[in-house]
């Protein structure tokens, strides 16, 4: 199958990022490493376009196609039911795949029209369908949404991915793509969404976690010559000004088609902070306010909306109004006005009464070179508390001292894809998952972990700040500690889970939740095997005291403490299984047994977890 090279070396990457995972192919179970490109662009486009931390991916990705699997299925070549914030939601994510030998074409119309409608028809109007009795993956996967809805009050969006391995839509088809607003509705009502992904949408996925919007045209309101303001700085590039700005009044519809079209939080990529949901304060302010008598106040009392542009032009004023053509555009500030905007347009509850308005935008001309202007009017735009996201965080101090302590045990730290270009040979340790492995490890917090607090989450403010202090930088013994503890714990999570895989068929049957217990597992062997740790801790920092490379490749303390493991996981396997037999719960469902707090409690008052949260001084009783 035809692969670009850029996507041939993500795919690289990402069987480095992953080599301790397996993937199951039908009745087999594949190591990431030995994997086809078809399984790994699936694979790897699905982590993207869902944004997944990898045990996510690996635990509720399932690869259902017929010539992979042997299973019988029409249209659907996989499929993912993910956890939301909200424990009485889930989305079902589907996909299909149209993978070409070649990069000629581009995603057909037909193709998308099929599948949509089938998948449209079977979730959300079963009516309109004739069942297939021969269609295994459709009884599958309604077997297992049927196991969740059949809470009450429990509620799923159904989310389709069309994805191909050459153009997604080509401009010059675009109108016949325009069957899909007859799933309008059903994606206003229902959160029914449909997303078509070619090779540069992937590409632009995996290179900036996000795909690059290409050129809209806002058309702004013009009532008077006064109505806007126009700058020109191009020829003022030394003092480091935008080089273009424009201020104006925007129909508020306008920021809505562009929400109803982008998806993946595209247009607030530079944004430090997203969506915060209808029920925060401000948010409900303004729904309140668009959908009461007073939505002819909403320009006076909103902040506006702040954008920033690669280039803009600006068209020739009509009579009432003034076109600006934008390229690569990001809305730095206004999320929450432009989300709630969206929410009080199309929401059941207040669709029948939204009013049109009108606010105030501020559009800025930045160029790449200009990283510190861009910087500081991100920051000046968002003074509210921010949502970072790891890529975010990549460049802070911080992460620059933890990439040099551990440079000295010859590791790569990950900040932000220095693995891809140093070769797949040198020894990593990635960033993101460091921090999710430390948590599980050394902070106890499996259940939050497995209720949803991953990459996303972990990089938020408040949480990042309790991992990664600020007080390290200023203590050199605490950063390399820190630093330490990051690596041990990363290779930790990698053993553990490799173990974990080779032994499923072993343990399942006794213990049902024992594929998806890393977290836990991670926790407990470290709390078993305490101080042979700890010994294994001090050594390596010691090695980074001395900053002796050679000494370091010639050094055994990380073989040491695979040895560790291999000679005491079982030990710990049979002490959570114990544990597990012991708690009295209903543990029918998997994933709710994990998210438990009464299990949690009670996993926390292990012996040996206990001796060491006691030893540490920390609170045995608190909610993580």
């Amino acid at each position: 199958m035809y692969l670009s090279d850029e996507i041939k070396a993500e795919i690289e990457y990402f069987k480095k990022l992953h080599d301790s995972f397996s993937v199951e192919l039908g009745s087999k179970v594949v190591p990431i490493i030995q994997t086809s490109d078809e399984v790994l662009y699936m694979l790897l486009s699905a982590s993207l376009v869902m944004d997944l931390t990898e045990d996510e991916l690996f635990d509720n990705f399932v690869i259902t196609d017929k010539s992979l699997t042997g299973k019988k299925e029409t249209l659907i070549d996989a499929y993912a039911l993910i956890d939301t914030q909200n424990t009485k939601e889930k989305q079902l994510h589907i996909f299909q795949y149209k993978l070409a030998q070649n990069d000629k074409g581009s995603a057909s119309p037909v193709d998308v029209n099929t599948f949509v409608t089938f998948i449209n028809n079977e979730f959300l109007h079963s009516t309109l369908i004739t069942k297939d009795p021969e269609n295994q993956v459709i009884d599958e996967i309604h077997d297992v949404v049927d196991k969740f809805l059949n809470h009450k009050g429990n509620k799923i969006s159904v989310k389709c991915h069309f994805i191909t391995n050459v153009q997604g839509i080509n401009k010059k088809d675009e109108k016949s793509f325009d069957f899909l607003k007859r799933f309008d509705y059903d994606k206003q009502v229902h959160n029914f969404d449909v997303q078509i992904y070619g090779i540069k949408e992937i590409e632009d996925l995996a290179k900036d976690g996000k795909i690059r919007v290409g050129e809209e045209i806002l058309s702004f309101d013009k009532d008077t010559e006064e109505s806007y303001r126009y700058e020109d700085n191009t020829n003022k590039q030394e003092l480091g000004l935008p080089g273009k700005v424009f201020i104006g009044m925007l129909n508020i519809n306008e920021l809505i088609k562009l929400q109803n079209r982008y998806h993946r939080n595209q247009l607030y990529s530079e944004n430090i902070r997203l969506y915060l949901g209808d029920k925060g304060s401000v948010n409900h302010d303004i729904i309140e306010t668009i959908i009461s008598d007073k939505s002819l106040w909403f320009p006076y009392m909103n902040n506006g909306i702040s954008i920033i542009c690669d280039e803009m032009q600006l068209g020739f004023p009509k009579k009432d109004k003034i076109e600006l053509t934008l390229t690569n555009m990001q809305i730095i500030n206004g999320c929450q006005t432009v989300n709630a905007l969206y929410s009080a347009k199309y929401s059941e509850d207040t669709k029948d009464f939204f009013n049109s308005s009108r606010v105030l935008v501020k559009v800025y001309q930045i160029s790449k070179n200009q990283v510190n202007f861009k910087t500081a009017i991100i920051k000046a735009t968002n003074n509210q508390n921010a949502v970072k996201s790891y890529a975010l965080v990549s460049n802070d101090k911080i992460q620059l001292a933890i990439q040099d302590k551990l440079s000295k045990l010859d590791y790569i730290y990950d900040r932000k894809g220095e693995a891809k270009l140093n070769g797949i040979d040198k020894k990593v340790v990635f960033m993101a998952e460091a921090a999710i492995s430390y948590k599980a490890m050394y902070e106890f917090a499996a259940r939050q972990l497995r209720s949803g607090v991953g990459k996303g989450k972990i990089f938020k403010v408040d949480e990042y700040k309790k991992l990664f202090k600020d007080e390290y930088l200023e203590n050199e013994d605490g950063l390399i500690h820190f630093s330490v503890k990051l690596l041990i714990s990363s290779e930790l999570s990698k053993l553990c889970r490799r173990y974990i895989s080779d032994t499923a068929e072993k343990y399942l049957n006794e213990m049902p939740i024992y594929k998806k217990s890393l977290y836990y597992l991670l926790g407990l062997f470290y709390a078993d095997n305490y101080n042979e740790i700890k010994n294994v801790e001090e050594s390596l920092c010691s090695l980074i005291k001395e900053d002796n490379i050679h000494k370091v490749k010639n050094d055994k303390t990380l073989i040491s403490l695979t040895d560790i493991f291999n000679n005491n996981i079982e030990k710990s396997i049979n002490n959570f299984m114990v544990f597990y037999e012991k708690v009295n719960i209903d543990k029918l469902d998997v994933d709710n047994v994990l998210k438990n707090a009464a299990f949690y409690s009670e996993y926390k008052k292990l012996t040996s977890i206990k001796s060491v949260l006691k030893e540490n001084g920390e609170d045995m009783n608190c909610s993580l």
